[in-house]
């Protein structure tokens, strides 16, 4: 990118912030300079089409109400490349630090904030793999307890066995229930009491857990 186009660009960032239209901010640059800009001359310095002078770009930064050194700066796209000048080129991060030097505060802060946005999408991405590792080991432990106790009854862990057992006769009182098509108060209360039962199974589960 030419010192022109990142001028430009600059400037185009700044001008649409501030809403201000081409033709507005050509007519904000005759107050410092001869004349004011037509719309066709902003849209060229945008595109990095014009040299500046240098009264030139101390009008802009009055009229766009920022420092000098920003407009010269490369910002936005231009940071990751090179800046080619007339007979050479150099990297924008070193031409950043001729025109517009951080304080060391603020370059900790500029990189620490970088930092940041490139362990976000990382730590993000760790940890739903680790609750998904977390949902399949869970399931896992889950399932093999209940083959034990199917297997091995004398040794399973009798929390597991209660739950299945009390999650065995809801499931036989609900297809007693669905197969006649009509539910009695008598298997209200037998699915009431079935449900209560799971219920203190599994909160004595967790308490087990904790």
């Amino acid at each position: 990118m030419r010192l022109e186009e990142t001028i430009g660009w600059n400037i185009n960032q700044l001008r649409t912030q501030q809403e201000l239209s081409q033709a507005d901010l050509g007519e904000a640059l005759g107050v410092y300079l001869e004349k004011p800009w037509s719309r066709q001359a902003i849209h060229s310095a945008e595109k990095g089409k014009r040299a500046f002078t240098a009264v030139e770009l101390v009008a802009f930064a009055l009229v766009l109400e920022c420092e000098l050194p920003f407009l010269l700066a490369p910002h936005g796209p231009a940071r990751s490349g090179n800046i080619e000048l007339p007979n050479a080129s150099v990297p924008a991060l070193r031409l950043a630090e001729v025109v517009a030097p951080e304080a060391p505060e603020d370059w900790m802060r500029r990189t620490n904030i970088e930092s940041l946005r490139q362990l976000v999408p990382m730590l993000t991405g760790s940890l739903d793999t680790l609750r998904l590792l977390e949902v399949s080991l869970v399931e896992l432990l889950n399932d093999a307890e209940e083959r034990e106790a199917h297997t091995n009854p004398e040794n399973a862990n009798p929390l597991v066995k209660q739950e299945m057992a009390a999650r065995a006769e809801m499931a036989a009182v609900l297809a007693d229930a669905l197969g006649r098509g009509k539910i009695d108060l008598r298997r209200m209360r037998a699915i009431a009491g079935f449900r209560e039962k799971t219920e203190e199974v599994r909160r004595e589960t967790g308490d087990v857990d904790g």
